[in-house]
């Protein structure tokens, strides 16, 4: 993951002092940058860089995540590619996890160098206390429209009705 790898660039910077007695650590160089720090058993850590790829497209990337004083943990990440020809890719996911269940989501977009957008996710979550549990996707084509599903199942794994918002 891009920011573990920035993370460690991180430890090898040294941190102002201000950044100190806040318990955080920033660096930038000429491609990205990133920071970590904790308070109160809270720790972070982040990043973003950019490359310009041997084919002419530029790809940036992101990425962080966290763990609370309770064992809360929370990650995300992203890439997005700027192409040549005027199209962009993008993905991103992101997960998190504690005492009240657990959530991810994955998903991808593109916008074609015509001008038309293709893009889809998916996510899952649990609720910890009740094991009841969401899956669902959205499909997007801007010729189209979106398209949603989504299966909602009790701890035993038997289908429910999913709550509406």
């Amino acid at each position: 993951m891009l920011a573990a790898g920035l993370f460690a660039l991180t430890l090898g910077s040294i941190a102002t002092a201000a950044d100190a007695a806040e318990g955080r650590v920033r660096a930038r160089g000429a491609n990205g940058a990133v920071a970590a720090g904790s308070h109160n058993g809270n720790t972070y850590v982040r990043g973003r860089g950019a490359h310009a790829n041997a084919d002419g497209s530029t790809t940036t990337a992101s990425g962080g995540a966290v763990r609370t004083a309770d064992g809360g943990r929370a990650a995300r990440r992203s890439t997005t590619t700027y192409n040549t020809d005027g199209s962009v890719d993008h993905k991103g996911s992101f997960g998190a996890t504690g005492a009240r269940g657990t959530l991810n989501s994955q998903g991808s977009s593109t916008r074609n160098a015509d001008g038309t957008v293709t893009g889809s996710r998916t996510t899952n979550a649990t609720d910890a206390r009740t094991g009841n549990s969401y899956s669902g996707s959205t499909t997007y084509d801007s010729t189209t429209g979106a398209t949603r599903q989504a299966t909602c199942r009790d701890a035993s794994g038997a289908t429910i009705t999913c709550p509406s918002r």
